[in-house]
């Protein structure tokens, strides 16, 4: 059953882009594919990396896309900058120069390790172009307000869907991946906690579920601030709701941290405090050894808070520690992947430190120059959005809530990353709409540019009743 539905999702996406518009089509392909695609199941064709519900959707768009652009041409986007240019160029091609110097083998005790070729290299230099490709997509297509606008209420209408399966989960026990797919993803324990049970549906950990209900609650937010939507309070009451039975205490503190702003604070404000902690998130590695920040304070209040989650985060900084160390014997290009920036037991290579943020998974194997390329190009929308916004204070209030909200996920995201590695297709379809758009807003363009298109006159009319 799983395999069928990853090879029938690119069918699928055909019919979605001969029955409704490209930024529609694009923005279903991808929330659709990566919420509702099987999990952890991966085909591999030689000399690519693998194809998932993470590169299926957004490859398939790709293609889908430039067939279309000869004969029914899509609006440019804003000119890409210098900076952002560099950062994809380092992004994509870091991987294949970090393979090129990691060519030797590692021997610990029974474990073998084997060196990276210039094959291994370019196949990751395809997987990074795959992983970046829904940024590109959002950038290209999703560059105009109907773009953001649909992308924020397609993702709260999303989660308002996927909330029935939720509820169903903490009612019954999150085992829908078995009923629907055949297995389960993951550690079942990840799956308790407080004394029931949090949602994991068809995604790869409840704290990725988590993640993407937060998104969905700050859209709702920023569509309401925007524009006059009826039952707007109980819509965000019900997804403050849906995000509480996520039980994910970060997602719960981010959320209440930055929708009391988004509420009090204008939009300026809202994208400086924004782009501070997305700079502090960012320099986290560097503050994570100064008295800055104050781990074993941090550490303390989290035992006080719940001696659970207390240990869960003093076994976390304890790995963090020791995969830091390791990855600071390559800082520079990192060790590549195979799991060489790993630390194994000689003996068994059972793991003798997890890693759990998506920081110290890219510092160690794709190094400082790795780390930055992926954590700023994440960040260039929220920086290049507050310039944007201080630039042409004058602008559509309207317009500039929602393309906030868009900055306030982004930005949680990014802060995520340090305790997990919560990045999805959906936070780079999120980040390349929201660079268009500030990249429009900053040249002074604040209309909708995108012209609406309508359905092929030569589709006839039975084929659509018949599928």
């Amino acid at each position: 059953m799983a395999v069928l539905v990853l090879l029938m999702w690119p069918i699928v996406m055909i019919w979605m882009f001969s029955r409704f518009d490209r930024q529609k089509a694009l923005i279903l392909s991808l929330v659709a594919g990566y919420l509702a695609l099987p999990p952890l199941l991966t085909f591999f064709v030689p000399g690519f990396p693998g194809f998932d519900k993470h590169s299926i959707p957004s490859v398939v768009a790709a293609i889908i896309l430039a067939s279309k652009q000869g004969s029914d041409p899509f609006p440019d986007a804003p000119a890409m900058g210098p900076i952002i240019k560099m950062l994809l160029a380092i992004f994509i091609f870091t991987p294949f120069l970090t393979d090129v110097l990691n060519g030797d083998v590692l021997i610990d005790g029974n474990i073998y390790r084997p060196g990276l070729t210039v094959i291994s290299g370019t196949r990751e230099v395809i997987h990074a172009f795959f992983l970046v490709l829904p940024m590109l997509l959002g950038y290209r297509y999703l560059h105009d307000y109907r773009g953001a606008k649909l992308l924020c209420w397609y993702m709260v209408l999303a989660i308002l869907w996927y909330s029935v399966l939720m509820l169903l989960e903490i009612r019954l026990s999150p085992q829908l991946n078995v009923w629907v797919y055949g297995y389960f993803q993951h550690d079942f324990i990840q799956t308790i906690r407080y004394g029931g049970y949090r949602p994991i549906v068809f995604l790869e950990h409840p704290l990725w579920v988590a993640s993407i209900a937060s998104v969905a609650f700050v859209f709702a937010v920023g569509l309401i601030r925007s524009e006059k939507i009826r039952f707007s309070r109980p819509l965000v009451g019900y997804l403050a709701f849906v995000l509480f039975i996520c039980k994910s205490a970060g997602a719960l503190i981010l959320s209440a941290f930055f929708i009391p702003l988004m509420f009090l604070c204008s939009p300026k404000r809202v994208l400086l405090i924004a782009a501070f902690a997305t700079s502090v998130a960012i320099l986290y590695p560097v503050l994570r050894s100064t008295p800055l920040l104050p781990v074993e304070k941090i550490v303390d209040l989290a035992m006080s808070a719940s001696p659970e989650r207390g240990r869960s985060l003093e076994f976390r900084l304890m790995n963090e520690e020791r995969l830091l160390e390791r990855a600071m014997e390559k800082p520079l290009l990192g060790w590549g992947g195979s799991g060489r920036s790993l630390i194994v037991d000689p003996y068994d290579g059972n793991l003798m430190a997890i890693p759990d943020g998506l920081w110290v998974i890219y510092l160690g194997s794709r190094g400082m120059i790795g780390y930055l390329s992926v954590f700023l190009l994440l960040a260039a929308p929220v920086y290049l959005m507050y310039r944007a916004v201080s630039k042409h204070r004058s602008g559509s209030t309207s317009e500039y809530q929602l393309l906030v909200a868009m900055a306030v996920a982004v930005t949680m995201n990014i802060i995520d990353l340090i305790p997990n590695a919560t990045l999805t297709p959906i936070t780079w379809l999120i980040a390349g709409s929201l660079l268009g758009n500030a990249a429009r807003v900053y040249s002074g363009n604040a209309a909708p540019t995108t012209i609406l298109e309508v359905e092929p006159a030569s589709r006839k009319p039975g084929l659509a009743t018949i599928l």
